[in-house]
């Protein structure tokens, strides 16, 4: 019997054009009106993730791709990048060509190395972003550090002699990710059914990305998006429909409620 759901926001709950629909959010709330727990798993930060937790406020929140997790206001995981492996990295990524956005998102804000485009679809929920000279550093720990790479090679190579560094990659838009490597999704997921006294073979995990392939893998039942990297569909149990066909939503009314 399922008793908690995981999920990812991007490319798995949210649709193309990053909302959530009023579908998908009544599935949820039944859910949890029916005592399953909805967990969501996302590498936005707690801030950027606003606009959707409006529409539905899930029973725990997993940012960063796993380096906080939070049930209401009670931090229950938390991994930071100390300040002083965050600038290594930085003054590394200064230090090569084929770089383009570098962001921040520390534990006093977020923080982009370019301006932004509130109308692009992709910038849309950062408008809380602000401006900094990266070559100066940053001054506080951070969750992650996101940054754009032009060149598949580079971002192993700038952390490959830096301890207690994960690299993870995107696939799209060239984004690559550096946190702590204890900052990945299963372990809050893990830390977070702990908590609520939930075993991972009862939690049913649905995701669309390299990030994801690790819960899906070891919780009871991983549900991949039609619209996944195909790594992810050969991690998981079972494929449902699209992100813009409410895919998620439609497969827990079926198999769950």
């Amino acid at each position: 019997m399922i008793k908690m759901i995981v999920c990812d926001l991007d490319g798995t709950l949210l649709r193309r054009d990053k909302t959530i629909s009023e579908y998908t959010a009544d599935v949820l709330r039944r859910c949890q009106r029916c005592g399953i727990k909805v967990v969501f798993a996302t590498a936005r930060s707690e801030k950027s993730s606003e606009r959707v937790t409006a529409v539905f406020a899930p029973d725990v929140m997993i940012s960063n791709g796993g380096a906080l997790a939070r049930l209401g206001e009670t931090i229950l995981y938390e991994r930071v990048l100390p300040c002083e492996t965050a600038n290594l990295i930085i003054k590394r990524i200064y230090g090569v060509s084929g770089v383009g956005y570098i962001t921040a998102d520390a534990t006093n804000g977020y923080f982009v190395s370019h301006p932004i485009d509130p109308n692009h679809i992709g910038w849309r929920d950062y408008s809380h972003a602000e401006y900094t000279d990266f070559s100066n550093g940053i001054e506080h720990d951070a969750y992650k550090l996101a940054v754009q790479f032009f060149d598949a090679d580079l971002p192993n190579r700038i952390a490959s002699d830096i301890p207690d560094v994960d690299v993870v990659t995107f696939s799209d838009d060239n984004w690559v990710r550096f946190a702590h490597k204890d900052a990945v999704k299963w372990t809050a997921v893990s830390t977070a059914a702990a908590h609520l006294g939930i075993e991972p073979v009862d939690a049913a995990a649905f995701g669309d990305d390299f990030i994801d392939i690790e819960m899906l893998s070891k919780c009871g039942v991983g549900v991949a998006v039609a619209n996944a990297i195909s790594e992810v569909k050969a991690a998981a149990d079972y494929i449902c429909d699209a992100n813009d066909n409410d895919g998620v939503a439609k497969w827990i009314e079926e198999n769950v409620l």
